[in-house]
């Protein structure tokens, strides 16, 4: 009995990943507006939730970190602009008024619903 508990709760779990992945939509490239020294990501798509920052962290000028630019930094406690996810990456383009400005690693955020201050 344990292990068809067991199999419902892998496919439950499995059949919530697919629903995620399947809601998130594609965003194009192009139609975002990056701020000078803000790289292009190659593919976006729509942030699931609204994040806060649990963990002051900076703010990159690229997701990959590679040759990157410390674009400003962000406190615990701030409100964020998500304006996409970077697909394939857990890494979130943060804006300001509509602009990217740079990218922030989603695991020093919270969602807004979860957030202990």
């Amino acid at each position: 009995m344990k292990r068809v508990g067991l199999c419902a709760a892998v496919a439950l779990a499995a059949a919530l990943t697919l629903a995620a992945t399947a809601n998130a939509a594609d965003i194009a490239p192009d139609s975002l507006k990056l701020a000078p020294g803000v790289a292009k990501a190659s593919g976006y798509e729509t942030p699931m939730t609204t994040y806060i920052v649990a963990n002051g962290t900076n703010i990159y000028s690229d997701h990959a970190l590679y040759d990157t630019k410390v674009m400003g930094a962000l406190k615990r406690g701030d409100r964020v602009e998500v304006l996409a996810k970077v697909k394939g990456w857990e890494w979130v383009l943060i804006g300001k008024d509509g602009t990217g400005i740079g990218y922030v690693s989603i695991s020093m955020l919270s969602p807004v619903d979860k957030y202990v201050p």
